[in-house]
């Protein structure tokens, strides 16, 4: 299962627009900058994993989404501030 459009692009750099929590443990903070590395699907939870690392490198978090939700809800917590092509 996947989007036939990519949410986000490896290397890519976002900022944290409003402050969240998701997944087993992961915290979001409003402002921060993030680097988007990959995604997967979890068959158990129904839900799209979206894995970043943070600027310094030192932490990862992971975005959850539920399979019901549509890829536009990314747009509520995540501001692109530079793209990649997806063959980056």
């Amino acid at each position: 299962m996947s989007y036939t459009q990519p949410i986000f692009f490896a290397g890519s750099r976002y900022r944290v627009k409003q402050g969240f929590k998701s997944g087993p443990t992961s915290t979001f903070v409003a402002g921060e900058i993030l680097i988007f590395e990959s995604d997967a699907y979890s068959h158990y939870d129904n839900c799209f994993v979206y894995v970043f690392r943070t600027e310094s490198g030192s932490e990862t978090k992971e975005w959850w989404l539920p399979e019901g939700q549509t890829k536009e809800l990314s747009l509520q917590y995540f501001e692109p501030l530079s793209q990649q092509s997806p063959s980056a």
